[in-house]
């Protein structure tokens, strides 16, 4: 169980390592100003909540024993 938690977190910190650095270089390659999309930003804000509350609705519904 330690080996799996260790492993997510490993997993979380890599890929927000790598948006960091991502982000990082596209702020030094392209330095001028840009206009936001709100939209985007929104879906970047909420969109992996609403994908995880979606699935666990959809994992629950599946695993459900209906022969109780």
């Amino acid at each position: 169980m330690l080996t799996s938690k260790l492993l997510l977190i490993t997993c979380t910190w890599v890929l927000a390592l790598l948006v960091s650095v991502s982000l990082r270089a596209a702020g030094i390659v392209h330095p001028q100003s840009f206009s936001i999309n709100h939209l985007l930003v929104w879906i970047l804000v909420f969109g992996p909540s609403i994908f995880l509350l979606i699935y666990f609705l959809l994992k629950r519904s599946f695993s459900l024993d209906t022969s109780i």
